[in-house]
């Protein structure tokens, strides 16, 4: 019957309720304070807000464009509240209906062994997870940032990105979930040992293998901003191998930068929207 449905879902949420142990209980209100924590501090922000530039910045933001960036952070935040609120409610919903514990019966019927049907487990769970939240990247990408101005990327760029970036979970993060499992069997350490050379590992191959296949590096060409930023570099002792020029613009008119790299293989990389709206002592 087609009441069956809800009476059913209804009576798994009070048995998941009426079987929280000691630790779902910590669980449940250690998520709950941490998005508590994180509203708070966002309400506190977005309060000390003005509707004018700081004393001395005057000529520095013009004061129609601070208040757009004003307009701009609240929007945000209260978009993200609301991804926040989603992704909880769904996390809540999906626990105490006895969802884990469903997936979980359903992947171990099929008899994969301990690290393929962890991989199952996982990856279903976090498949689930990116679908759902797609809508939401839809709509900061072509609604929030185009109301603002700053959007640039296509529905085509959009979608490359997540592709690659799927395949890229699959490829890395598959091998390093299957490690961590087949590790959890034999002894925790040996886990932690290799999760850690991991981590260290993407140091080098992100910025070289992995940021490229999203963006174009290119190295910045000879003059005053690179003399300048490799004279700051020696000043600082910072081994830099390289300043690029990355195409943010592709996707954005925000202008950034940032640094990558490990060891000697570091790097900065700058957007091009910086380079091309800002001057060389900025």
């Amino acid at each position: 019957m087609g009441y069956e449905r809800p009476i059913n879902t209804i009576y798994g949420l009070r048995k998941g309720f009426q079987n929280m142990n000691l630790i779902g209980i910590i669980i449940l209100v250690a998520l709950a304070l941490n998005l508590l924590l994180n509203i708070l501090a966002e309400v506190l922000n977005l309060r000390r807000q003005t509707s004018r530039p700081p004393a001395g910045f005057e000529d520095v933001y013009p004061p129609e464009k601070y208040r757009q960036s004003q307009a701009y952070l609240k929007t945000r935040t209260r978009f993200g509240w609301t991804v926040a609120l989603f992704d909880l409610a769904l996390l809540l919903l999906f626990w105490f209906a006895g969802g884990f514990e469903y997936l979980d019966q359903w992947v171990r019927q099929w008899s994969f062994g301990p690290v393929l049907s962890g991989m199952l487990y996982i990856g279903i769970l976090l498949g689930a997870k990116s679908l759902l939240a797609q809508p939401f990247s839809l709509y900061a990408t072509f609604v929030i940032e185009a109301r603002f101005g700053f959007n640039t990327a296509t529905l085509g760029t959009f979608v490359a990105d997540r592709i690659k970036g799927l395949v890229l979970a699959a490829v890395i993060g598959g091998a390093a979930l299957a490690g961590v499992l087949a590790f959890f069997e034999h002894a925790w350490w040996q886990c932690w040992l290799a999760v850690t050379l991991f981590i260290l590992g993407l140091q080098y191959i992100a910025p070289t293998w992995i940021m490229p296949l999203f963006n174009k590096f290119e190295p910045l060409d000879e003059g005053q901003l690179k003399d300048s930023i490799l004279a700051l570099a020696k000043q600082a002792d910072y081994p830099l191998k390289n300043v690029l020029v990355m195409d943010g613009s592709r996707r954005s008119k925000k202008s950034n930068a940032f640094f990558t790299g490990f060891g000697k293989n570091k790097r900065i990389a700058l957007f091009d929207t910086l380079i091309a709206q800002h001057t060389v002592p900025e």
